[in-house]
């Protein structure tokens, strides 16, 4: 693709264009190529789904990187520790909403520190799981807030990806009241309550 004659890398190269001006052409093509964006990044559910599974090689990465000083790892035991330790990475990456679909890889969000909310909702579910929470599950409600929901010891938690905030006991029941759930899913499982 030649936008104005150049190639992207030969754009990225000129001395003589500001940064700014780079935006504005970056944007220029963006909004040209959206639509078709949007269809190359679509994904099918069954796609999304596999996301969250925790046998991906970044996350048994991550897995490893997290919980260095526990050793055997003993879910009744340190499921809470690495559960928080997973929150606070995912707070760590700042939340970009795009205006056209677009998904990361999970080290692409590493690498960056940066991801949309579903993005990071998915690489938190997946850490969860390979915490080995078969309950972890990323929620949308019909409003398309993002939530991360778990399991620990007769408890829920749900974790705002967007904002980090980790919610449970009465706070969680006011979640949902005025913006109910739309669907949920993680590797195991999708639910959709808009079809019941």
């Amino acid at each position: 693709m030649r936008p104005f004659g150049y190639t992207m890398t030969e754009l990225d190269t000129r001395t003589d264009l500001d940064a700014r001006t780079k935006l504005e052409i970056y944007r220029l093509v963006i909004n040209r190529y959206r639509d078709l964006i949007n269809q190359k990044e679509s994904r099918s559910i069954s796609e999304v789904r596999q996301k969250v599974s925790p046998y991906q090689s970044f996350i048994r990465k991550m897995h490893e990187r997290m919980l260095p000083d526990i050793a055997p790892y003993d879910y009744n035991r340190h499921f809470f520790i690495a559960a928080e330790r997973a929150l606070s990475y995912i707070k760590g990456i700042k939340t970009c909403e795009f205006a056209f679909s677009f998904w990361m890889d999970f080290d692409q969000i590493d690498q960056l520190g940066v991801a949309t909310a579903m993005d990071k909702a998915i690489l938190l579910a997946a850490l969860l799981r390979s915490f080995e929470s078969e309950d972890a599950r990323v929620i949308v409600t019909k409003k398309g807030k993002i939530f991360v929901r778990f399991l620990w010891k007769d408890a829920h938690y749900f974790v705002s990806t967007e904002t980090g905030s980790l919610i449970s006991g009465e706070e969680s029941l006011k979640l949902f009241s005025d913006d109910v759930v739309a669907y949920a899913f993680n590797d195991l499982m999708y639910e959709n309550y808009e079809e019941t």
